[in-house]
Order: structure tokens, then sequence, then C-alpha cells
């Protein structure tokens, strides 16, 4: 799976580009509402499991239920379960990721490159499960709203499910596959996210069924999911144009 996404913000039934490591131009598949989306590449970063962490004892609170394994069980004291800290300056955005004080920080900024009009995604390696309870804390500080985080999980090299909250109030739930997005749950605000504060996102998957919270309040349900992948992503994203800064804290996963 590429590493960088570039999509138009606001409508989510889009087409993609896809552009190859090597480089070079990307082509613009439109869809029926003439719109478009730049899939692009930067240095492969292999996907990168939790050390095995078979049954290790996690002090803080499970997101599924109390005999469902952990295997992460992430404070960022160090970076021993090999998160992506690196630096990058692609012709879409510029970012950093680091380990500093016990958090997770991403420094972003996308820049502009087609009026605009589009927003930069970029994600980091949680885990590989395809059945899980999953928690993070998360922070935006931006005085932008189109910023958002969140979590892809079911991901492979062509498809994913995305749930994300924006710095404008509002979640959503949606799927990359055949090349376009599609909204399955579409944008609705939710006054339970503290803007400018710490959020807490949590998603149980099993089966076709996912159930989706925020800050301990479960927000909305979604029966049917078919994808069969496994990855699980943490995705940050802003707007051309604008900067966010990310921070994440206290992630555990359960099988």
């Amino acid at each position: 799976m590429h590493k960088n996404l570039i999509r138009f913000p606001v409508l989510f039934l889009l087409a993609a580009v896809l552009m190859s490591c090597s480089g070079g131009q990307p082509d613009t598949v439109p869809t029926a509402e003439g719109e478009d989306m730049v899939l692009t590449a930067t240095p492969d970063v292999s996907p990168t499991e939790p050390v095995n962490t078979d049954g290790i004892a996690c002090d803080l609170e499970l997101p599924g239920p109390d005999d469902w394994e952990v295997v992460l069980c992430e404070t960022f004291d160090d970076n021993r379960n090999a998160w992506e800290v690196e630096s990058q300056d692609n012709p879409y955005a510029k970012y950093t990721s680091a380990i500093a004080d016990g958090k997770f920080v991403v420094d972003y900024s996308a820049k502009g490159f087609a009026g605009y009009q589009r927003t930069a995604l970029t994600w980091f390696t949680i885990g590989n499960e395809k059945n899980f309870a999953l928690s993070i804390n998360g922070l935006l500080e931006s005085s932008f709203q189109d910023a958002s985080w969140g979590i892809a999980f079911r991901g492979n090299e062509d498809s994913y499910f995305l749930f994300s909250i924006a710095n404008n109030g509002t979640y959503v739930f949606e799927i990359f596959e055949n090349d376009g997005w599609i909204p399955l749950i579409t944008p609705k605000k939710f006054n339970g996210i503290r803007l400018g504060e710490e959020n807490t996102l949590r998603i149980e998957a099993g089966g076709q069924d996912f159930y989706f919270s925020i800050n301990d309040e479960m927000v909305n349900q979604f029966n049917g999911g078919l994808l069969e992948g496994r990855e699980i992503l943490l995705v940050v994203s802003a707007k051309e144009g604008v900067s966010a800064t990310f921070t994440f804290d206290d992630v555990v996963l359960q099988r």
C-alpha cells in the first residue's frame, strides 16, 4: 500500500490516480462527478507489526472484552514497537513524525499542488489484525478546520475502510475500493468531539460488524464490511495549504 494519498476533500465518490514508486506524472481518471484523486509514492516503508506481545499486561483501559488478547499496549515511552519515525518532503506534503515526551507527534503541512481543492493523507502502521478492538488518544492542533485524523483498517494494497474525525466537529466512515472513495456513513456532526483537546477513538471490528466510539460514547455502527485485508493504520490529513500538529498516545489493540 502506498503511504501518501491525495484526495478531493468535500465529496467522497472519487477516482484514483496511481504513481509508481519510480516517479513520473500520474494520469487522472475522472469519476462521473468529474472529480479525481492522486495516490502518491514516497520511499517504501514496509509495514511493521508490533513486537510479540502475546499475553502482555496492560494498565490502560481496554477497548474490547477482558478475555481478548492484548497485542499492543503503547504509551510511547520508547520506540520498541518500531513506529515510523521519519521526515518527508514530497510535492504534496512536508511532515516529520517523532516520539517525544511519551507521545507520537506528527507535524504536518500540506502543500498547494492542485488549486487548493484537495487533501493530503499520510498513514503509519499500527498492526495487522482482521478482527480487533482498538483505542487511541489523539490531539489535533490547527487553526484550520480542514484537518482530520483517524483509523484505516481491513487494509491491503487496493482497499481499506477509514473512520476519522475532523477539526470541524464531524466524523465520517468511508471505503477506498476500486480506485475510488465511497461514503458508508456520511459526515455527521458530533458535539462530543472536543476541538483543540484530546479525543479518544475506539473501533471494534468483528466479521462484518463495526462499532465506532468517540470519547467513550458509541456514535455509530456499520454492518456489511466485506473487505478481507488486515492492515490497521493511523491516518493524518490536511487540505492543501493547511498545517496541523497531531499528538497521539495510549494505543491499545486487542484481538
